[in-house]
């Protein structure tokens, strides 16, 4: 039957009956039976009931005129900008519902990677040899600490990443009303674009419910060894304001996380601030959906989020014991820092008998501010050890970093289910990124001055740097892809994005460390194609075998000059200055998969081997011996592996699974520079290892006994491997002689509650084993006496109580 020959009354009824199968309402309605069925799976392999209708209005697979896989109970994903059953997207995908975040406690981005191996997580450097808080997603291997984001941060359509900019960092959504977060590894660049190299992370929020009011609400109070307690507190509701015509939904969320890190003085080594590195998260989101008439409909929502770190999460490695979980730091001040966006958003629907128009805009307004302790950094620096001010000194910086993002999508595509599917778009982004920065140095001159050296000559109030960088992105795209059945179960795929992308960058800065070209523009610009092809087959409902080969590509920048100190190490090297712009690298990655669900549907597998070769990559040389760096384009890198997921239901109690990723990520090619005095300078080796830890699994068990009435006690457990970091080759150019290659480290975490009704009241336990691994170890300069090691670590072990409460 085709869509124009549906009557209105009927198909409307059947959204409604799907609504509560594919948004897991577990507790009435036409999938009250299934959900209670399948509450629980793994997201990563089955398809679990979502929780409740709070979190899964009719969303994506209404909007787009479909019941995609409605009966089954099988998550729906939009992955490939259609709605499909998560099981038939020829892909590697892991989908996380609400339900699952609250039975394994995923609160945020760390979470998601330890649920999605294939994903490592890397704290970079801050820029002041401090091992920082900005996250590097590595998937599959690709990832890259310098240059454009090789992975895209989307919440639903807008993309959210930031060029690492000064200080700048890539910000994400917490994990509080949401409909689901997806995954997807590998290249993404022909639907999502620039900044999707290596793979994509979406946010989905939920759409207000346009027939009924629900509520979703939680709470969590938590207690970490030698740490400060956390606290969590939030609620959403939402419904019809016009039954089936006009609707809203609201939440407002917060968390404060305990901290665990003390400050002490270097002087009397006395703790002046316990638990310093606190961590507060506010949120806001509202959302208000007006459906004009059957076909058209338009939700605007506005997102507001704010973290406040009381202190950076590094201790200092020489005055701490990770064995018995105790950090701590010998910063003179604690540097706290600020981080804050709202997102609003203008989405467009309109469903036609032959296809659908979306149309998406967005305004996205991200700020941060670091009030960075430099006193030990700049002693390094300069003399190479970091002890050097007396009592009683302060040396800091002001960093601040704004964005501000203009996006426009628009695509017309069918309606899927067709023998030929397709979407064809358009996309427009404008972003500006500023950062600032002002070096704080009262005390710098009275230092020179023990060594003998003359005094600098600091700007007024004693500052030896004022700068300030921008850099604007300009991106126009047009894109399309089609899938065609050329026969039964048997499907072609091809697309293609065309972009303009135009960079512009400038610098200003003036004090004694400014550098030469303290005043500097540059532009560049380029014409990326990013083509993807592939075949599937659906060989029976439940097993779909399938091959992709797709291209992705990330924008190139501008490099601005280095400051004064780095003068003669460029001079080292056969440079008078940086290169003034590196262009955008790409690469092509070639994927064999296949998904089934096997035994009546009680074992899930899905499996992907992929081979990845990325060229003119945007690589680091850093001039160690100033802490300056520069990018440019040279080499080539493979990373060959694979992702399986299994889950298995043993029985109606009893669920278990497992999740592995493996990347061999290498460089395939030497990067060498100018000849030095003793020979060759490297600045990248062949078959170095790229990317983060090589091998990422997890593993878990849910098992559930009903012991009433509506009531059913459960006992979840999940324990995740990660292995070592690449290895550190110490014969390039500017590697610290003594670095640290990241541990490897288990974690185990376990969960009991009891489901009562639309309550969940649970203890658990993360990092039960109380591991301390070192994931990240930076120093100030790579001076013999400079043993300022600041490093992360993951949290250490943490008890607590959580409830929610589905309304």
């Amino acid at each position: 039957m085709t869509k124009d020959k549906v009557d209105p009354m009927r198909l409307g009824k059947g959204i409604a009956d799907a609504r509560y199968l594919i948004s897991g309402d577990c507790r009435s309605g036409p999938g009250r039976g299934l959900g209670l069925t399948i509450a629980g799976l793994l997201a990563s392999v089955a398809m679990p009931c979502a929780a409740q209708e709070a979190t899964g209005s009719v969303g994506d697979q209404a909007q787009s005129g479909t019941q995609a896989d409605a009966a089954s109970g099988e998550i729906v994903v939009t992955a490939t900008r259609q709605a499909t059953s998560l099981s038939k997207v020829p892909m590697s995908v892991v989908a996380i519902t609400p339900q699952q975040m609250d039975s394994q406690g995923l609160r945020n981005i760390n979470d998601i990677a330890r649920v999605s191996p294939g994903i490592a997580l890397t704290p970079a450097s801050n820029g002041s040899g401090v091992a920082g808080t900005n996250q590097v997603i590595s998937i599959r291997g690709i990832s890259s600490v310098v240059g454009s984001p090789t992975t895209g941060i989307y919440i639903d359509d807008t993309p959210i990443q930031s060029r690492p900019l000064g200080s700048a960092n890539n910000v994400y959504p917490q994990l509080f009303d949401l409909e689901r977060v997806e995954v997807l590894r590998g290249p993404q660049g022909t639907l999502f674009g620039a900044g999707a190299e290596g793979g994509a992370v979406r946010f989905i929020t939920p759409r207000p419910g346009l027939e009924s009011y629900t509520g979703y609400a939680r709470g969590e109070v938590a207690f970490t060894h030698n740490g400060a307690p956390t606290f969590e507190l939030g609620n959403a509701y939402g419904g019809p304001i016009i039954n089936d015509r006009l609707a809203f939904r609201v939440s407002a969320w917060y968390r404060r996380e305990g901290g665990y890190i003390n400050e002490i003085n270097e002087f009397t080594n006395q703790v002046t601030d316990k638990a310093a590195n606190n961590h507060s998260s506010y949120a806001l989101r509202g959302a208000l959906t007006w459906k004009a008439s059957d076909n058209f409909s338009a939700t605007f929502s506005t997102m507001y989020q704010k973290e406040e770190q009381d202190d950076n999460s590094s201790f200092y490695t020489t005055v701490s014991n990770p064995d018995k979980s105790n950090f701590n730091a010998t910063r003179v001040f604690p540097s706290p820092s600020h981080n804050k966006f709202v997102l609003s958003n203008l989405d467009l629907r309109y469903s036609g008998a032959a296809f659908d128009v979306i149309s998406s805009t967005s305004y996205f307004n991200h700020s941060s501010d670091l009030f960075q302790d430099y006193t030990h950094f700049i002693s390094s620096v300069l003399f190479g050890f970091p002890y050097l001010f007396p009592q009683g000194s302060v040396e800091s910086a002001n960093l601040e970093d704004h964005q501000k993002n203009w996006t426009q999508e628009i695509r017309i595509q069918s309606h899927p289910g067709e023998r030929l599917n397709w979407v064809i778009g358009g996309f427009y982004g404008h972003s500006e990124q500023t950062s600032y920065q002002l070096n704080n140095d009262p005390n710098l001159n009275a230092l020179l001055a023990t060594f003998g050296a003359g005094p600098l000559p600091l700007l007024p109030g004693g500052h030896a740097l004022e700068q300030t960088l921008g850099a604007t992105d300009v991106q126009k795209a047009a894109f399309g892809q089609a899938d065609y059945e050329i026969v039964t179960g048997l499907k072609l795929t091809a697309g293609v994005r065309v972009a303009k992308v135009d960079v512009s960058a400038f610098r200003d800065a003036i004090g004694p460390i400014a550098g030469a070209n303290a005043s500097y523009s540059s532009k560049t610009s380029e014409t990326p194609v990013t083509p993807k092809f592939g075949v599937s087959y659906q060989a029976t409902d439940s097993t779909l075998f399938y091959a992709t080969a797709g291209k992705g590509y990330r924008i190139g920048g501008i490099n601005g000059p280095q400051l004064s100190f780095c003068d003669s190490t460029l001079a080292q090297i056969g440079l008078k200055s940086t290169p003034g712009s590196y262009k955008s690298d790409s690469l092509w990655s070639y994927e064999l998969g296949a998904k089934s669900r096997l035994f009546d549907g009680r074992l899930s597998v899905a499996a992907s081997a992929f081979d990845i070769r990325w060229k003119n990559i945007q690589q680091l040389v850093s001039i160690a011996a100033c802490k300056g760096s520069f990018i440019v384009n040279v080499g080539a890198a493979r990373s060959v592996g694979f992702d399986l997921a299994l889950d298995f239901r043993v029985n109606s109690n009893l669920k278990v699974g497992a999740s592995v990723g493996y990347a061999h990520a290498y460089l395939t090619q030497d990067f060498q520079g100018a000849p030095g005095a003793s020979g060759p300078t490297y600045f990248a080796r062949k078959g170095d290892r790229v990317g983060g830890p090589p091998l990422t699994a997890t593993f878990s068990g849910d098992y559930e006994q009903p012991i009433g009435e509506d009531r059913t006690a459960y006992l979840h457990a999940d324990f995740q491997h990660v292995s070592q970091g690449p290895e550190i080759d110490y014969t390039v150019f500017g590697t610290d002689p003594q670095a640290h290659r990241s541990d490897s480290f288990d974690q185990l975490n376990l969960r009991l509650g009891l489901r009562l009704k639309g309550l969940d009241v649970s203890a658990f336990a993360t990092n039960l084993l109380d591991e301390a691994p070192v994931i990240s170890r930076f120093r100030g300069s790579l001076g013999v006496a400079d043993n300022l090691f600041t490093a992360t670590t993951i949290r250490p072990r943490t008890f607590g109580v959580t409830g929610t409460y589905h309304y």
